[in-house]
């Protein structure tokens, strides 16, 4: 476990306005002047409110106003403390040029002497964190976007985004707060350590009279600020629970926190410190609805197409990271966008353990095992400048391990019962990193998104189109019940039933292309939605495509195939030449993590291996040389 290091004392200027300086005792009152800006030398904003206290235990709130200064009249001679109230992600890395860590300064806030007259105070902090979230319905076309201080902030720092997207089967979630004073646990004091989740607020505080009281007790200091850096470098059920957040949020704070550290960033100066953008979408669908799953994300990949043009009108460079599922979000905007012609508009796209099919980034439709087409996406290539691939193959929930994929096939051919496929599909909604070894011993979870047994393609797909198919088609009758009339079996009527949906389908493709719409919106031909418009052709064949499904009882004309985040582009790049020659020319590139990352979400919170070979060689290098994190220099 990291520890954390403690901020250097502080020395601020006890001269008055008439430069004359004297000890704290000369004075009666003090006018504290606290000037507070970010690292890239932005003002925080004005109205801000800023809660000063004394030693004495009196508390001054102020707002700060157009030129960054908050006024404290009145302020006893002596140590004080302050918090920004109600903000989040705005933590202190230096005052008066001394750093801090930010982690330890939001949690116990930093003292500083303050003396005669007038005292100035210069408070950095980071930049406020960055996300979009795709999740919530739009309902203005702002919703997808950056504000105009977001452009900013993004320019300032470098003139580059990263972008973040996590994967299936993760909520939004909430970020973490700091812990009150009465709640800590790192006072050196044996009894409030043993105490401090579980003791009663009379007995903590007795603890902590005991030793030397910080003004900020006094003032009843409570940390009210979301928490944006983790408070550690290695998992703690504590600190996970009620420091670092959960869901989505959880995964924004632990891989901004390693992608600067790989990009050089120290834990003894976190001025660098530069924020990714974060990318929510609605992949947590449910009980083996990894379907509806593949339908968001293709939903939330069409949103993110405007931010992609945003920031590209902005003349901000774009790089991508994805996980898992997240990379059909990625890879249906960047599909939209080849289709579009709109070329290279990405500078590196990384795919870390990609829950798509190994050859989801050829450029043949035709090659695609996908019984509805969903699975290749043959013009997303074409809108970035480099595509590296992440993959293991000890990631248990996307496939087998190397030494037991052979004996799984073999097993493959005997009856499983249900309740045990039941379980084993169950397990792709929970991605539980603790299921990736047993999940490896049966092939993993991703490799059985289209069986039969016990729901497959079938419910889902099923239940997507219940209000949308036309309502008359028929059941058989049971065995007891003997067929009678013209059309006993209803076959006529299923018949006229699927020519009605099949010509509702083109309709739509139809009314799509007079709309002149360059990114039209899809109901019957959602699962068409990584294609920016959906021609009268391919929604016909899409219609064939599903009644085919249906006659053949659900059962796809081919397995799926193996998952890129598991063996890579080892299998298509002897089937394709065109992916042989990107790989040849440096265009498609992979890391093989086979020997050091051995779970799916491994990356979140790395071994030493992961960090090293992951995110510094495999990431951050490149990204540094060939495009840009930040103002971080290459390494």
């Amino acid at each position: 476990m990291t520890e954390t290091l403690s901020p250097p004392p502080l020395q601020p200027s006890r001269a008055g306005e008439s430069g004359i300086t004297a000890p704290s005792h000369c004075s009666v009152a003090v006018t504290v002047l606290i000037v507070h800006s970010d690292t890239l030398g932005r003002f925080l904003p004005e109205g801000t409110s800023v809660k000063l206290c004394d030693s004495e235990g009196n508390i001054f709130s102020a707002r700060i106003d157009a030129e960054g200064i908050s006024r404290h009249e009145g302020v006893t001679p002596g140590k004080v403390a302050w918090q920004l109230e109600n903000t989040h992600g705005l933590h202190l890395v230096a005052v008066d040029d001394k750093l801090l860590d930010p982690r330890q300064a939001a949690a116990a806030p930093p003292e500083v002497e303050v003396a005669i007259e007038e005292t100035t105070i210069q408070a950095a902090y980071l930049p406020p964190p960055i996300s979009i979230n795709l999740r919530d319905e739009k309902t203005t076309p702002e919703d997808d976007l950056l504000s105009e201080d977001q452009l900013e902030q993004l320019q300032l720092a470098g003139n580059n985004a990263t972008l973040f997207l996590h994967g299936y089967n993760v909520p939004l979630g909430e970020y973490g707060t700091f812990a009150s004073w009465e709640q800590h646990s790192d006072i050196d004091t044996p009894s409030l350590v043993t105490n401090a989740h579980t003791a009663s607020r009379a007995t903590i505080l007795q603890d902590i009279e005991k030793v030397e009281m910080p003004v900020s007790i006094t003032g009843r200091y409570t940390a009210s600020n979301a928490y944006h850096t983790p408070t550690e470098n290695r998992p703690d059920n504590v600190r996970e629970a009620h420091c670092n957040g959960s869901g989505a949020r959880n995964w924004f704070v632990h891989m901004e926190y390693q992608l600067n550290r790989a990009a050089g960033m120290t834990e003894e100066d976190w001025q660098p410190y530069t924020r990714m953008v974060s990318i929510a979408w609605f992949g947590d669908t449910g009980s083996v609805d990894f379907f509806q799953a593949e339908l968001n994300a293709m939903a939330a990949g069409r949103r993110l197409v405007a931010l992609l043009e945003q920031l590209n009108e902005a003349g901000i460079a774009i790089n991508i990271i994805s996980h898992s599922l997240g990379a059909r979000v990625v890879l249906t905007a960047l599909n939209i966008l080849g289709e579009q012609e709109r070329h290279q508009w990405v500078d590196n796209l990384y795919l870390w353990q990609p829950a798509v099919a190994d050859n989801a980034l050829v450029n043949d439709a035709s090659q695609d095992s996908h019984p509805l087409g969903m699975g290749v996406f043959p013009d997303a290539h074409k809108a970035a400048r480099k595509i590296v691939v992440l993959q293991s193959q000890q990631d248990g929930i996307l496939g087998p391990p190397p030494s037991e994929a052979e004996s799984f096939w073999a097993r493959m051919v005997q009856y499983i019962p249900s309740i045990w496929l039941s379980s084993t599909i169950n397990a792709i909604n929970s991605a539980d990193d603790k299921m990736d070894a047993g999940l490896g011993r049966i092939g993993g979870a991703y490799t059985k998104k289209w069986w039969v047994i016990p729901i497959g393609l079938a419910g889902p797909v099923t239940n997507y189109y219940i209000d949308k198919a036309p309502a008359n088609t028929v059941r058989p009758p049971t065995p007891r019940q003997p067929p009678v009339g013209p059309d006993p079996y209803g076959r006529e009527r299923a018949a006229q039933a699927w020519a009605e949906f099949r010509e509702q389908a083109i309709q739509e493709a139809r009314e799509a292309i007079a709309s002149t719409d360059p990114l039209p919106t899809y109901h019957l031909l959602a699962p068409l939605a990584h294609h920016a418009v959906v021609s009268e052709d391919r929604a016909a064949h899409y219609i064939d495509s599903l009644q085919r499904l249906v006659r053949r009882n659900w059962r796809a004309d081919k397995s799926p195939r193996a998952a890129l985040g598991s063996i890579g582009f080892n299998a298509v790049s002897v089937e394709s030449l065109f992916i042989e020659n990107l790989l040849r020319n440096k265009f498609f590139d992979f890391v093989d993590q086979t020997p050091w990352l051995f779970d799916h979400s491994g990356m979140k919170i790395p071994s030493d291996e992961v960090f090293e070979k992951s995110y510094e060689e495999g990431i951050l290098r490149p990204l540094l040389r060939e495009s840009g994190f930040g103002n971080y220099e290459p390494i």
